[in-house]
């Protein structure tokens, strides 16, 4: 079936943007709730117009069936949400890093808004949070989620059944990575704060009658500061 208007093929424009708007309304940067919804979409009709051109010729043909047409449809917007959500599971190392962080600190209960998240979140977990949502843009890294919407067409042709297995075992994968990552970011506050514990565990035995917790609370939280700062830079490249 053509559906042709003015020479642009509607159908692989419509293709195109099942799966290019879902993905934009879930990965990070783009996705995040602070940007409204407006400016999120505005930005996926761009990408539309952007894409079409270059895909029209790999997309198939309309079905002559509307429910067959649908499901083709349906099929490119999950395509989009599964990318865009293992985009958003490896984003939330951040989320991990900075729950111990605020562990080893001893600021775990200290809550504050978070924009990305339209809700209260721990302290430092925000914090990481809002600055890799700065460094996808500052670092240019959103070319590298728009170059992988376009190299999604490869990998996930338009028209074929979803590989439920594959983006399975791609989901695995990334939440693994996302907690190894978060991990390998908070290391210096956990490799430091099993430091002093075992030297307060010393203390205690040595000077049993001094009040190890309130003593060193101050020196814990300050410490922490210290040992995060010095090490934000690296974790965060």
């Amino acid at each position: 079936m053509d559906l042709t208007l003015y020479g642009v093929n509607l159908w692989a424009a419509a293709l195109v943007f099942a799966r290019v708007g879902a993905l934009i309304m879930v990965l990070p940067g783009f996705g995040e709730p602070a940007v409204p919804a407006q400016v999120r979409l505005g930005i996926a009709l761009t990408l539309t117009v952007m894409f079409t051109p270059g895909l029209a010729a790999a997309m198939p043909t309309a079905p002559g069936d509307p429910f067959a047409a649908a499901a083709v449809l349906i099929t490119e917007v999950l395509v989009g949400l599964i990318i865009g959500i293992i985009a958003r599971i490896l984003f939330a190392a951040l989320s991990t890093a900075g729950q111990v962080v605020g562990n080893e600190t001893g600021l775990a209960f200290a809550q504050t808004a978070d924009p990305t998240m339209a809700q209260s979140g721990q302290i430092f977990a925000v914090f990481l949070g809002l600055m890799g949502a700065t460094l996808i843009f500052v670092t240019d890294m959103h070319h590298v989620f728009l170059a992988g919407v376009g190299r999604s067409y490869d990998a996930f042709p338009p028209g074929q059944a979803l590989m439920w297995g594959d983006a399975a075992e791609m989901a695995v994968w990334a939440t693994g990575e996302s907690f190894r990552i978060g991990i390998q970011i908070a290391a210096p506050l956990i490799l430091a704060g099993l430091i002093f514990r075992v030297g307060l565990g010393v203390l205690a035995r040595l000077a049993p009658t001094i009040q190890v917790f309130f003593v060193t609370m101050p020196l814990s939280l300050l410490g922490g500061f210290v040992i995060f700062a010095l090490g934000l830079s690296s974790g965060m490249i």
